[in-house]
């Protein structure tokens, strides 16, 4: 009677042990097919993955492949790919800048993986509402603030060659954006490139007056979307979906420009009258592959930073770009 006790007791188990055994093959056959346990992404204030983070939707899309996704918030461009080139990051939103000093030498294992619509307002040249300052000419002599290696680089380098003001004739002031906005509001700086929200910002604190907009420039700018080539090349379906989603979410958000506004400052704690002036500037959406007019407004940049020294050495973009689709 105990044996026999013992065989029922122990059938439901070795059923259990099996059933077990067998959603875990299934589970490592999905990862082995396409897709990883996890998905990192780098977002940065301003840019529509804020947003996407703050619905949820992507969650509930990667949880049908057992994706895990995690968010980490940068300041700016350069150190998001610094976290991508060390695998902290596999995927995140940069301007222009970023991308071409990885390749140039960097983070040679970044790329391009997608591309946001050209930049038209959502960046700044700005001077304080009291300047005298009206046109490019008029910075010669001045100091010009921007973050190192960001976007607002090559913006400002660009918009000197657009009006032939010599670098050398004005002053670059390297400083992150909270030091940057310190100095602005003290005098200390007589321009400051900078995007938004925190151009709004400046703008509704300090009554900060725009000498020139990035769409302003005679070459067009984009934002980007990198990741690193292993988790590009691996899971190519991974990014898609990743982009669809998005896609679909920013659609959703840019239709509903106040209700939009209103939840991005509850969930990043940017005030409402910034949003509310940020939001139908910014140039959200993703599009994938890159156009050969995309690489080569993007070559335009890279060559600059070539020539003004930004880069030890001249760069292909088109070496740096993964086709994801493919």
């Amino acid at each position: 009677m105990a044996t026999l006790r013992m065989q029922s007791f122990r059938r439901p188990l070795w059923q259990v042990l099996v059933i077990l055994v067998a959603c875990l093959l299934l589970h490592s056959r999905a990862h082995a097919e396409g897709w990883p346990a996890a998905i990192n992404i780098g977002i940065q204030k301003g840019d529509p993955l804020v947003a996407l983070r703050a619905s949820g939707e992507l969650e509930k899309a990667f949880a049908a492949h057992g994706v895990a996704v995690r968010w980490k918030e940068f300041v700016y461009g350069a150190p998001l790919v610094e976290a991508i080139n060390t695998g902290d990051v596999d995927v995140g939103a940069v301007g222009s800048t970023p991308p071409i000093l990885a390749q140039a030498g960097a983070a040679p294992g970044v790329v391009y993986v997608a591309y946001a619509p050209q930049l038209q307002k959502s960046y700044g040249l700005i001077v304080p509402a009291n300047s005298t300052v009206r046109r490019l000419d008029d910075l010669k002599g001045k100091k010009i603030a921007f973050a190192k290696g960001s976007q607002g680089h090559l913006f400002v380098l660009k918009a000197l060659a657009d009006a032939g003001v010599p670098p050398a004739s004005v002053q670059f002031v390297y400083l992150s954006y909270s030091d940057a906005r310190a100095a602005f509001e003290r005098g200390f700086i007589d321009a400051w490139a900078v995007p938004d929200p925190r151009y709004a910002d400046t703008e509704l604190a300090t009554g900060a007056r725009t000498i020139l907009t990035i769409g302003e420039l005679s070459v067009p700018q984009y934002g980007f979307y990198i990741g690193s080539r292993d988790f590009a090349r691996r899971y190519p379906a991974t990014l898609r979906l990743l982009f669809d989603v998005l896609d679909r979410q920013t659609a959703i958000e840019l239709a509903h420009p106040a209700q939009t506004a209103e939840f991005l400052s509850q969930s990043t704690g940017v005030r409402l009258d910034v949003w509310s002036k940020a939001l139908p500037r910014l140039e959200w959406g993703v599009h994938y592959p890159l156009t050969s007019e995309v690489v080569k407004a993007q070559q335009d940049a890279a060559d600059l930073a070539y020539r003004e020294h930004v880069i030890p050495k001249r760069v292909d973009v088109r070496e740096a770009i993964v086709d994801i689709q493919q």
